[in-house]
């Protein structure tokens, strides 16, 4: 583990390693590891690991799981959903520019797919999620471990990240803050670990322009989740973002909030507004918000 980065999930101190136990310097707490991924959680939020848990079965049964031995593909499948991630992640690319060196964050970061092609095009990663499932959360990122470009991962939570202050230049959320109880904790745990000039960037996650679509979004969303068997905090913070409030959140603690449309193809987009239509509801977007540290 990195110590310059990582950091106490309880009090943000130091941290030290020794064999498979992990503590803090300051104050004493220790944590331990699943299946060599190190549970950077506060002790309150322990029960929050289980929900994980019984997430990751109804979420397999939906159309957007991929097999675990396909992750390596990742974002490039020929679902409609990956193909507007797959234009997403080359959007981001081009915001980021060169990474000449600098350190990443992806939170919330499911099996690991952007830190893996992050750390390909050269950034140095760490990836953090909820969930250690073997399929669907970072306990899947072991695929990679036979590459070129491994990186580092813990579990951890969306709302406490186990990140030293100012200790990286990038912080990701991609497709994780709509799972966020209060998103506003996030965003500021974003700005406390960026470095002076350090960006956040905010993406594939759903966005409306009117809170009645969001709502309505959310809703169809939980309600399919709950009929395959999923409860807990998982489903129950769940909420769809509001484009006007979500930039309101931003400017709170970062400058230069921007936002970018990635752009899809015309069969995309038609069949998005003929769906529109007939449900008579705005559809998400899924732009990317970037903005800098004040």
């Amino acid at each position: 583990m990195d110590l310059d980065v990582w950091g106490c999930p309880v009090c943000f101190s130091e941290l030290s390693e020794q064999d498979d136990e992990i503590s803090c310097k300051t104050q004493g707490h220790t944590f331990h590891r699943i299946e060599g991924l190190p549970i950077l959680v506060r002790p309150k939020d322990s029960p929050f690991v289980n929900d994980s848990r019984r997430h990751a079965s109804p979420w397999k049964k939906t159309k957007w799981a991929v097999p675990r031995e396909t992750i390596l593909e990742l974002p490039y499948r020929r679902q409609s959903s990956w193909r507007q991630k797959a234009r997403s992640f080359h959007e981001l690319l081009a915001i980021l520019g060169p990474p000449r060196g600098r350190t990443l964050v992806d939170v919330g970061a499911g099996t690991g797919w952007l830190s893996y092609r992050l750390a390909k095009s050269g950034f140095r990663c760490f990836a953090t999620d909820v969930s250690s499932d073997p399929d669907i959360g970072l306990g899947a990122a072991t695929q990679f471990d036979s590459t070129p470009n491994r990186f580092e991962r813990a579990i951890a939570t969306l709302d406490c990240w186990p990140f030293r202050a100012e200790s990286v230049d990038i912080a990701i959320c991609n497709a994780s803050l709509h799972y966020a109880a209060d998103p506003r904790v996030v965003i500021a745990e974003a700005a406390r670990v960026l470095r002076p000039a350090g960006s956040v960037v905010i993406m594939n996650s759903p966005v409306h322009g009117s809170l009645g679509s969001a709502r309505r979004g959310s809703q169809d969303f939980v309600r399919l989740m709950k009929k395959l068997g999923a409860h807990g905090r998982l489903i129950d913070d769940h909420q769809h973002l509001v484009a006007t409030v979500l930039e309101s959140w931003l400017r709170d603690r970062f400058v230069d909030v921007m936002r970018h449309d990635p752009k899809h193809s015309f069969w995309f987009d038609a069949t998005r507004a003929v769906k529109s239509a007939i449900l008579a509801m705005e559809l998400a977007s899924f732009p990317i918000y970037e903005a800098r540290v004040k």
